[in-house]
């Protein structure tokens, strides 16, 4: 089981829930929280505010390091916020070189087809004739 298995198996079986402007969401719901929003419901948002928990759980002592389970809920609860927010940033970024690909091949097609009609424009009168006569049988 890889890392990614067992921190989702740890938030479900411990029902990490993620603190948002709309209430309380599962781990499975995070996958449809946008990452960018203008009324503060994104994935940034709650990362923010899982880290604020983290950092609040985790004020520097010199004396004490003992580590909780809350720690481990919060040190989790932040790591699958952020491992949601890397795979959408990579299909965000995959989506858009997709994107511009389709435009630069669109180019390069306008371009090959006025290439092709610039040779056509280059043939003779006897030859256009020809190539007509053969479309025509």
């Amino acid at each position: 089981m890889s890392n990614n298995d067992s921190m989702f198996e740890y938030a479900t079986r411990n029902k990490i829930r993620f603190a948002s402007t709309r209430g309380d969401l599962s781990a499975e719901t995070l996958w449809e929280v946008p990452l960018r929003s203008r009324d503060g419901f994104d994935l940034d948002a709650i990362a923010k505010g899982a880290n604020k928990a983290l950092k609040a759980l985790t004020e520097e002592s010199f004396v004490s390091t003992e580590r909780t389970a809350a720690h481990e809920k919060a040190e989790t609860t932040l790591e699958l916020v952020k491992y949601i927010i890397g795979v959408k940033l990579a299909e965000e970024e995959a989506a858009k070189k997709r994107a511009d690909n389709r435009v630069e091949k669109e180019k390069l097609l306008r371009i090959l087809a006025e290439k092709q009609d610039g040779k056509l424009s280059e043939l003779s009168v006897s030859a256009i004739q020809k190539r007509i006569n053969a479309l025509e049988t």
